[in-house]
């Protein structure tokens, strides 16, 4: 199937269910809000995802508060299966159909591991199963084989083998599969900056107490942060900055965030609605509300 049609399809799921979309390029397609925010990289094969996307989908994930998840069919050496989530470079893949499920609230069920699948037990469930049956962890660990330490690991809701739930879920009669964590558990991996005008933006922010971090592969490739995120295009050409005043609008509007242009040199103060700061400007400037204050100022000039 044609990777723009998945997407297209994807983002109609997302809307059904009442969430804000935008697209993108680069290390992500869509990015979609509503309760919780997500960022997705839609792909046929997820073994194609690169670290350098996998860094910067990590650092958009952090400033923009979202979730990032690898969507696709398969990767190299099989087909993903349904309801179980994968791992690539930190950051969870899954198949189609197990992502259009979990929008739908059914959580996949299984965790893909070198060597097996993992899953965590409800642990609700087994500490009532336990008392009901009069078991202590040493009596459980008798009854099922399986080790007290293990049967402990499994009553703080850490990821155990799933052959081991099935084991447990058999002694006690009940349920115990509630499925592997799809939260994020990740660092921002900041780029440093190469260019000479990248290195002098980085020492004006720096001084300005801001939390930064550039990006190589996305639409926008400066994120800041100081309270509250702003999204920003940095370049010395300018006319690379009207060709991406849509997204950056969209993602005002959906993301609660502040957009800017940051450039090299000129006098413009806005590019259709998106404002506009020069290296010059910023060389005066002591504090990241003088520069919020700035960019405010610019925005309906």
């Amino acid at each position: 199937m044609d990777r723009e049609v998945v997407i297209k399809r994807i983002e109609g799921c997302l809307e059904e269910e009442g969430y804000m979309v935008s697209e993108g390029r680069g290390c992500f397609d869509i990015l979609a809000k509503k309760d919780f925010s997500l960022a997705l990289k839609v792909l046929f094969n997820v073994d194609s995802f690169t670290q350098t996307e996998s860094n910067d989908l990590k650092t958009i994930s952090l400033f923009l508060d979202t979730m990032p998840v690898v969507v696709g069919e398969r990767a190299n050496r099989y087909e993903l299966r349904e309801s179980v989530i994968y791992e690539r470079f930190g950051i969870a893949a899954m198949s189609f159909v197990t992502f259009d499920r979990f929008m739908k609230g059914v959580m996949p069920a299984l965790k893909s591991r070198r060597g097996g699948f993992t899953t965590r037990v409800d642990t609700r469930k087994l500490e009532n199963g336990m008392q009901e049956r009069g078991f202590s962890f040493t009596e459980l660990s008798s009854v099922s084989g399986i080790s007290t330490k293990t049967l402990y690991k499994c009553s703080k809701g850490k990821p155990v083998d799933a052959q081991t739930c099935r084991v447990i879920e058999k002694v006690m009669g009940v349920s115990l599969n509630t499925g592997p964590s799809v939260e994020r558990d990740h660092a921002a991996v900041n780029i440093e900056p190469r260019s000479s005008f990248k290195k002098a933006l980085s020492g004006h922010l720096d001084r300005m107490g801001f939390t930064f971090s550039f990006l190589s592969r996305s639409p926008f490739n400066l994120l800041m942060k100081e309270r509250s995120t702003m999204v920003s295009i940095v370049s010395q050409d300018k006319k690379r900055l009207s060709l991406h005043t849509d997204m950056l609008q969209e993602l005002e509007r959906g993301f609660d965030v502040e957009t800017v242009f940051i450039t090299s040199h000129g006098n413009e103060k806005n590019v259709e609605g998106v404002p506009v700061l020069s290296i010059r400007d910023m060389e005066g400037m002591e504090s990241h509300k003088e520069f919020r204050e700035s960019v405010a100022e610019r925005r309906y000039c």
